[in-house]
């Protein structure tokens, strides 16, 4: 929405390509990752779900968050970094996800680890 409101010499900002390219990008990122997750949790519900696969969900939707959010940090500008604004809430919230309920440095070993068990017998 801010996209088409905000102008800037005179269109909204969503008129450019750089934003609107951006906006392609994070709307791509959010389906891929949503896609990943209602995957992971299908082969949850089947009972046939890897450590691996629960870690690449985890991993790839927190990691895409932050992208996302810091992408629209800048498409707001010092409108997004407001205290107690719906952007900077998500943004610094954003960093959290990456963090708890195991790092994305965490997870990364977690699929490393079962992407090379068969391997290193």
């Amino acid at each position: 929405q801010w996209a088409a409101d905000r102008k800037q010499f005179g269109q909204p900002i969503g008129s450019y390509q750089g934003v609107s390219f951006k906006l392609a990008d994070m709307a791509t990122q959010i389906r891929a990752a949503e896609m990943l997750t209602l995957h992971t949790a299908w082969k949850m519900d089947q009972g046939s779900m890897t450590d691996g696969e629960a870690g690449m969900a985890k991993l790839f939707a927190s990691e895409v968050l932050g992208k996302v959010a810091d992408e629209a940090v800048q498409i707001f500008g010092g409108m997004g970094l407001m205290d107690e604004g719906p952007v900077e809430r998500i943004w610094r919230n954003a960093r959290i996800e990456r963090i708890w309920e195991g790092t994305s440095e965490i997870q990364r070993h977690i699929i490393a680890r079962e992407l090379l068990r068969p391997l290193l017998r």
